[in-house]
């Protein structure tokens, strides 16, 4: 396998599946692909393309991509933090395809994978949000409406995540912006969630697998 080159999807596969190997040479091997995939336009967005394709019989491997996904956004996408990792390479033309499809990802997978799609939408919109993730909250928002409960908690939880870094930040007119554009897009229908889950809760207040799921 030449490693200058981006990866296939049957060989990104397959060096994912060589890093579980219980054998160190077979992973230091399989992570070295890796590493130099890394710096070719377009892993990224293979990696998840991967991700979503990959079934059931394959959770292990899928697990590996999504934390090796997760990476690279972490060490790749905010190539001004003083941490970034120089080898990366993600186009802007691949951070859009993944802006526009992680979080209907993280709405079709199990929930190991779904909470490393959330860091790594947490990690981007770190960077981009709101100015160069404009569709971020209207996507999270329409899933309010999912009728998987896990979906729902998945979103709220990343919601939670994006919105923390408001309690960090110094006070100022770009901080009340983004505040005031938030509750513009989530206030409403975070309310009526609330007031949907209150109703279910007292349908429900006798079936405990029911309530289960809402928390």
């Amino acid at each position: 396998m030449n490693q200058s080159q981006i990866l296939t999807a049957e060989q990104l596969k397959l060096v994912l599946e060589q890093t579980l190997s219980p054998r160190p040479e077979t992973r230091r091997e399989a992570e070295g692909h890796l590493t130099a995939a890394r710096g070719t336009d377009g892993h990224a967005v293979n990696v998840l393309k991967l991700v979503a394709s990959l079934g059931e019989l394959d959770a292990a491997v899928r697990q590996a991509g999504i934390v090796h996904f997760k990476n690279l956004v972490k060490k790749g996408w905010d190539t001004e933090d003083e941490d970034a990792d120089e080898s990366i390479v993600i186009s802007e033309n691949d951070r859009t395809l993944i802006k526009d499809h992680l979080v209907e990802l993280m709405s079709t997978v199990p929930r190991k994978i779904q909470s490393q799609c959330s860091e790594a939408i947490s990690q981007i919109a770190k960077c981009d949000f709101p100015a160069k993730w404009e569709n971020l909250l209207p996507m999270l928002v329409q899933k309010f409406s999912s009728p998987d409960r896990s979906v729902v908690n998945g979103v709220l939880l990343t919601a939670q995540s994006i919105f923390s870094r408001f309690c960090f930040v110094r006070r100022s007119d770009d901080l009340y912006r983004d505040i005031i554009y938030s509750l513009k897009h989530v206030q409403a229908p975070l309310l009526h969630l609330i007031k949907a889950t209150s109703i279910e809760i007292d349908t429900f207040q006798a079936n405990c697998q029911e309530l289960k799921v809402r928390f």
